[in-house]
């Protein structure tokens, strides 16, 4: 009778070790090809200072607290955001990001740290603002990164608490 416990045991330890090995596989190959947004200026043709891409952050939203959301999730993947407000200009349909210096590399390095196709860039030439792009939160912020995934995750936490429980 041990020796099929120790059995049970052991091959529920497999199974374990077994499952974590194929999720550690996928994470890694998640990452290596998945495409990962770089902060790092290629071209620089606005003769700006320093080595990273520099933008503003504009919430062209009536939703507060947007811009410094966003600013904090691009600065923590390395992007150096010089400039955080509220979008003046005439308002926006969705979440758009303007080219200041004809670097559309850089535009697309923020479209893709954001998560949102290239069609969303357009070329904007302001070379004495000093940055590589504006970025004005749209409307549709909401399928936008880094809001998208807390809206997903919240989504989520939400429908757990729905299961009849107290809050």
């Amino acid at each position: 009778m041990a020796s099929r416990s120790g059995n049970l045991v052991l091959n529920t330890a497999l199974v374990i070790a077994l499952g974590l090995t194929i999720l550690l596989v996928y994470a890694l190959g998640q990452r290596v090809t998945s495409p990962r947004p770089d902060p790092a200026r290629l071209d620089n043709p606005g003769n700006l200072l320093g080595n990273y891409v520099q933008l503003e952050v504009l919430n062209g939203t009536g939703v507060d607290g947007l811009a410094g959301e966003m600013s904090e999730y691009l600065q923590d993947l390395g992007f150096d955001v010089v400039g955080v407000g509220n979008h003046e200009g005439a308002a926006v349909s969705r979440t758009m990001i303007f080219d200041r210096v004809g670097n559309r590399d850089a535009a697309e390095q923020i479209a893709l740290a954001l998560g949102i196709e290239a069609d969303h860039i357009e070329e904007a030439l302001e070379p004495e603002w000093y940055l590589d792009a504006s970025l004005v939160i749209g409307p549709d912020f909401a399928t936008v990164k880094p809001f998208a995934d807390r809206l997903s995750a919240e989504t989520v936490d939400g429908a757990s608490d729905t299961d009849g429980g107290e809050d």
